[in-house]
């Protein structure tokens, strides 16, 4: 059923100088969508747990790799300088959704940690508005 942890290495991720607007904007839009799949792969995770059909040491784990590439990918686009000030916006814009997100999938590792496999499904809800904010990020920036 956790089929999907693995699809977060589908997506390619940004590597290499940004120097025009459009470069950036391919990796802000490829960042997007690598952080959206790993918030998928927890909210499939946590629905999974909170289901009873997993259990806690392997959500555990699935969960706390979701985790790391997240960090990745936001210490990735991090690294990468916006050549100018409109792409100023856009690291601000979608630096705000990978924080949010790791956040939130941070405190699905912890419930799973704490053995709260029941309350899963409720702790990881902000997940599904973080998917759609990192899709619909990624959607609006595609050139």
């Amino acid at each position: 059923m956790l089929c999907a942890a693995g699809a977060g290495g589908c997506v390619s991720h940004p590597v290499g100088p940004a120097r025009t607007l459009t470069t950036y904007e391919g990796k802000a839009v490829s960042t997007a969508e690598s952080a959206s799949s790993a918030v998928q792969t927890v909210r499939l995770a946590a629905q999974t747990g909170s289901d009873g059909h997993a259990f806690g040491p392997y959500l555990s784990i699935t969960i706390s790799e979701q985790e790391d590439a997240l960090a990745g990918v936001e210490g990735t686009f991090g690294s990468i300088q916006p050549p100018g000030e409109e792409a100023d916006d856009l690291r601000d814009e979608l630096d705000a959704l990978l924080s949010r997100a790791l956040d939130h999938v941070s405190a699905v590792r912890i419930a799973v940690r704490r053995g709260d496999l029941d309350g899963l499904a409720r702790v990881a809800e902000p997940l599904g508005g973080d998917a759609a904010s990192l899709s619909a990020f990624a959607e609006d920036h595609r050139s």
